[in-house]
């Protein structure tokens, strides 16, 4: 197959999509599946080629987050019944104002991202986006851009996340001045593509009662009495126990894998920590049960009968990703850049948006990305931690289909199409351009900065 045959394709396919759902409201799952086997079929994949290809992308995104997310949305679910996301938004909104509430949530999605695997806080996290919707009588969009783009970036540009610990090793970087440049590029890279950007769309969008809250029930929570409600400490106990658990996990975990408290950390943070979220829930029970209207034994197959749907367009989104893998689009996408005469920082940029565009992990991205152009940039004298930082960059950008965390944040809110974009594909790419703007100012500078000369 020639490179512009197996790029068109690609694009034909992202096109495909993005009528198919949004224009025809074909269901995203149908959508992703049939993409898969037109694909498949154009690239010449062997029938049996395409459908192991279609369940192994299916199975791989469901052993990864299906657990996680079952949890998670559970322990939301606690929070929102027992009135402590309620408790939460009151007091985000006594410290912040209604004017500056997307910015706290923002602000909040920055710190709780940097240990915390970005699809688990935002499943936690997401009822406390509906009460702020509610009490400040603003879109959803708002919370939900300004969450998840907060999310995403230290996601994809701090460490002890996978993504650029994994390229900081790949690279030989020195972790600390990484890590210090890092968040330098990130805070402008958050605050415009997720509070400035959401504020924006929420003057587009009209308020309406976010989609899975209940009014009448928020109501009773906010009337009840103070021995009817957690307090504002228990509230913010429970949200934060996962993330605390899965912080000391990481914290644990640097001892070394042969120790036993490595072991331990390795335990609490694998699967995007599957078991301290079990923790959490388990704690939760204990601790929210007086306050909870529901039976908890009531509550589970509630909760799983809502979620089964998003589960089946998160692994229909795997397969999509996994037959890109298996047609080698990937591989042509990096083949035509490296033929392209252009700094290698800026390459390293352009390369790893493309493949998160094509792949939809922006940890895939991020690896494949510096193992590529790693040995490259260190014979050419490039500055690594430039190098480095213009990767993790591009790894926000282009949420597309092919993204899981495209149809979590989709699903969860039930935004449409059109509303996802706005989120997930512009609000990313904004933040992705400002974060490589960052790392260029920095390039100016380096001479001058430590750390970068």
């Amino acid at each position: 197959m020639s490179s512009t045959f197996t790029i068109i394709v690609f694009l034909a396919a992202i096109a495909y999509l993005m009528i198919a759902i949004a224009k025809l409201k074909i269901h995203p799952f149908f959508a992703m599946i049939s993409a898969c086997v037109a694909v498949g079929l154009l690239m010449r994949l062997q029938p049996t080629q395409i459908v192991s290809s279609i369940t192994g992308g299916f199975g791989g995104i469901l052993g990864s987050l299906g657990i996680v997310f079952g949890l998670g949305a559970l322990l939301g679910e606690m929070l929102s019944e027992s009135g402590a996301t309620e408790v939460l938004a009151d007091s985000v909104l006594k410290i912040a104002g209604k004017k500056h509430s997307s910015l706290a949530m923002n602000i909040i999605g920055f710190i709780i991202s940097i240990p915390v695997y970005m699809g688990t806080a935002y499943i936690i996290l997401d009822p406390m986006n509906k009460s702020l919707a509610y009490k400040t009588k603003k879109n959803v969009i708002v919370y939900a851009t300004a969450l998840s783009i907060g999310l995403l970036v230290t996601h994809c540009l701090v460490i002890p996340t996978p993504g650029p610990l994994a390229v900081a090793s790949t690279l030989g970087l020195n972790v600390g001045w990484f890590i210090l440049y890092a968040l330098i590029v990130s805070v402008p890279a958050s605050l415009l593509g997720g509070w400035v950007w959401g504020e924006f769309l929420g003057k587009k969008y009209p308020y309406e009662v976010p989609w899975g809250f209940d009014p009448e029930q928020a109501e009773k929570n906010e009337a009840a009495s103070d021995e009817n409600r957690p307090s504002a400490g228990l509230a913010l106990a429970m949200i934060f126990l996962p993330i605390a658990i899965i912080m000391l996990g990481t914290i644990l975990g640097l001892s070394g894998a042969e120790t036993t408290l490595g072991m331990i950390g390795n335990a609490l943070t694998a699967s995007s920590g599957t078991l301290s979220l079990l923790i959490s829930v388990l704690v939760s029970m204990v601790c929210l049960k007086k306050y909870l209207k529901t039976p908890f034994g009531k509550m589970i197959p509630k909760v799983f009968n809502e979620q089964g749907n998003i589960l089946f367009i998160l692994g229909a989104g795997g397969s999509f990703g996994a037959i890109v893998t298996a047609t080698g689009i990937g591989d042509v996408l990096v083949a035509t850049l490296s033929s392209m005469n252009i700094s290698v920082v800026v390459l390293a940029f352009v390369l790893c948006i493309l493949l998160r565009a094509a792949l939809g992990s922006s940890t895939v991205a991020l690896l494949t990305t510096a193992t590529i152009l790693g040995p490259v940039a260190q014979e050419m004298g490039a500055n690594m931690i430039l190098l480095g930082l213009a990767i993790c960059c591009g790894a926000i950008g282009l949420s597309l289909p092919t993204d899981g965390g495209f149809w979590e944040v989709k699903e969860l809110d039930n935004f449409d199409y059109n509303k996802t974009t706005m989120i997930m594909t512009v609000g990313t790419t904004i933040a992705s351009i400002v974060g490589f703007l960052a790392v260029l100012l920095l390039q100016l500078g380096a001479g001058a900065l430590p750390g970068l000369h």
